[in-house]
């Protein structure tokens, strides 16, 4: 097993001797101190790099690395490689690519106009053709992320026959984890190369292959994509035109960016940040400050004037508060603890929500479930809270006020925690764009109100 700590030191050795190299201005030091090293770990030395350094080691490294390297790069970095690098190069080298892989690169890092330019440099037209069709699909579709080189059969040949054929098959074909039994263009059947291998070598295709096949259209939504090779422990996915034809596959391998991708974005909405396309995979140091600041101002303005809500329940507690201050010592306790109660719920929610756990039709069990949670919850702390506060010799009526209000408090959280996502969802909002800062400051708010009108109630002073 490789440790982590031995990743890290060989990342960080590499780079102290690629930057000796470049401070040398030996080209010859350079290549050789590039010598032997893995694609991923070059791209990581890059983004640590300036672009002018990082250039110069991309014109260092040869074809085949070079052109794994600018696969593996961020947004920034390739889109500096892509417009500073000689066109007929990038053009070659994102022709050693698989085809969805170079659409890929030239959807995130180049303008249509630029994406142009390096596809009439392509020596294999063809080859351009395919990834000018992959880009005339939607972003974040199925269709974008396929390849259309995935191994051909068809019905009639032997098992025999069958790993003929896949013994002269072509070198770009992606993956041989699955094979596709075609009639013409229509899929009608797919079959594993272990089924191929465990068969008998005179049986025919049709008596082995699976005709029960899961598929997407090119339209499809790369989350249902990785939602549905996750469910069944596909390593590829069929991807079929609207006429049915067979479009292409999307590979795990690809499955695996989206899922990466998706799950950051949603953190960064959880956590009220904007979710660019040049914020989302970006390496922390390599994003401008002035984008890491538009990427969280809007919600903090937006989180800001919402909190003034809080100001204007304590200032219409004020005597209140006034004639009790006792009251104020546990403000922050409540609202922090209601806070951190419906941001909890609304992780889980968004969760259940993504997995596909939640419909629609569970609003009302969801909505249940979450009451009998918090109203367990808001006992548990209240009985803590009451204790606490008895500590302080705040006196039994107060410490009361203060254990009944977590229970209303926590009880309102978990509830309103669970029904903003489900509502959002419900509109075709994205529940994550729900972010758990805007319901901590509802429920700041909210809470309040609950905890002095339940001291207003309970305490003789304020009577």
């Amino acid at each position: 097993m490789i440790r982590m700590e031995t990743i890290d030191n060989n990342t960080l050795r590499l780079e102290e001797s690629v930057r000796a190299a470049l401070l040398q201005a030996d080209e010859a030091i350079l290549t050789q101190a590039l010598a032997g090293h893995h694609p991923a770990d070059l791209a990581e030395v890059m983004e640590r790099l300036t672009n002018e350094d990082a250039i110069r080691v991309f014109r260092a490294l040869d074809s085949e690395r070079a052109a794994e390297v600018l696969d593996e790069l961020d947004q920034q970095k390739a889109r500096y490689l892509l417009d500073n690098e000689v066109p007929e190069r990038i053009a070659a080298l994102l022709d050693l690519l698989p085809m969805d892989d170079a659409a890929g690169v030239l959807a995130e890092s180049a303008t249509p106009e630029r994406q142009e330019v390096l596809l009439s440099q392509w020596t294999d037209q063809e080859d351009a053709a395919e990834v000018r069709e992959l880009l005339s699909y939607p972003k974040s579709s199925a269709g974008r992320l396929m390849t259309e080189k995935f191994m051909r059969l068809t019905p009639e040949l032997t098992v025999e026959e069958a790993f003929a054929a896949v013994r002269q098959a072509d070198a770009e074909v992606e993956t041989f984890s699955d094979l596709y039994v075609m009639e013409g263009q229509r899929l009608i059947g797919v079959l594993s190369l272990r089924d191929l291998v465990q068969a008998k070598s005179e049986q025919r295709l049709t008596d082995v292959m699976t005709r029960d096949i899961v598929s997407v259209k090119v339209d499809t939504d790369q989350e249902e994509v990785a939602r549905l090779i996750s469910r069944y422990d596909f390593l590829a996915m069929p991807v079929l035109h609207s006429d049915g034809t067979m479009a292409g596959i999307v590979t795990v391998d690809d499955i695996v960016d989206v899922l990466t991708e998706e799950q950051t974005e949603d953190a960064l909405k959880q956590s009220g940040i904007s979710a660019e396309p040049g914020v989302i995979n970006a390496p922390y140091f390599s994003v401008p400050i002035w984008r890491v600041v538009k990427s969280r101002v809007g919600w903090l303005v937006l989180l800001f004037v919402a909190e003034t809500a809080t100001g204007a329940v304590l200032r219409h507690f004020e005597d209140e508060l006034a004639k009790v201050v006792a009251l104020s010592f546990f403000v922050p306790l409540l609202i922090g603890t209601g806070g951190n109660t419906g941001a909890q719920t609304v992780s889980t929610i968004i969760r259940g929500i993504a997995l596909r756990e939640i419909q629609g039709r569970d609003t009302g069990r969801v909505l249940v479930r979450e009451l009998i949670s918090g109203v367990l919850l808001g006992i548990l702390l209240g009985l803590i809270a009451f204790g606490r506060a008895m500590l302080w010799d705040s006196g039994v009526q107060l410490s009361l006020v203060v254990a009944l209000s977590i229970l209303a408090i926590c009880t309102w959280a978990n509830t309103i925690g669970s029904l903003i996502p489900l509502a959002a969802n419900k509109l075709k909002i994205d529940p994550a764009l729900v972010s758990a800062p805007l319901i901590t400051t509802l429920v700041d708010a909210t809470g309040l109100v609950i905890y002095l009108s339940i001291a207003h109630k309970l305490l003789t002073e304020l009577h």
